[in-house]
């Protein structure tokens, strides 16, 4: 039996919680201590991205994109095919997220991490998805496993994209910031 709310008032609450979950990670993400986070993966790179092309793609885009992919698999409105995908991409979006942008850099010595500390309600709530949408997933298993390949991929994709722009923008080139030493100067907004 699927657990989804049924009423409107329930799906709301679902709704805000999911809204207010992107919204004050992606605030993490952009006003984090010593630089937002697109200079953080810049400067893992050795790519200084400018803060008019870093707030527009990782905080404006990324947070309407999450925001667009939770109100379409919780709401249902697009037919089962595309809930279960949207459903699948924000719990894949979720789980790598935390894994990938912030669990494992953090653990291998990219310190600070804006974002990490609201990371456990990313896995809370790809828990929850999971449990009170599993009919959801369930009548549409291919698309909600494409669509949470896809929302794994979204994130294991960025730092291969930035070393592709280090490439193609020789302008952007910095050193590289070293596991375990400070954020480089160049990247921080300390400085």
């Amino acid at each position: 039996m699927d657990a989804a709310p049924n009423s409107a008032a329930l799906l709301a609450l679902i709704l805000a919680a999911d809204f207010a979950i992107t919204l004050l990670h992606s605030y993490q993400e952009w006003t984090g201590v010593g630089a937002p986070l697109w200079r953080n993966f810049g400067a893992i790179v050795g790519l200084d991205i400018p803060d008019q092309l870093g707030f527009p793609v990782f905080t404006v885009g990324l947070s309407l994109t999450l925001l667009t992919i939770g109100f379409v698999g919780f709401t249902g409105l697009l037919g089962p095919g595309l809930t279960a995908f949207a459903l699948g991409a924000l719990i894949g979006a979720r789980l790598s997220d935390t894994l990938i942008s912030h669990v494992l850099l953090h653990g291998v010595g990219y310190r600070p991490n804006p974002g990490l500390s609201s990371t456990p309600l990313y896995v809370l709530e790809a828990i929850f998805i999971f449990v009170v949408f599993k009919a959801r997933l369930e009548i549409a298993p291919g698309f909600a496993k494409s669509g949470l390949v896809l929302g794994i991929v979204m994130f294991l994709s960025v730092l291969p994209l930035l070393l592709l722009l280090r490439w193609i923008m020789p302008a952007w080139r910095r050193p590289r910031w070293h596991r375990w030493q400070p954020l480089p100067s160049w990247a921080s907004t300390n400085t």
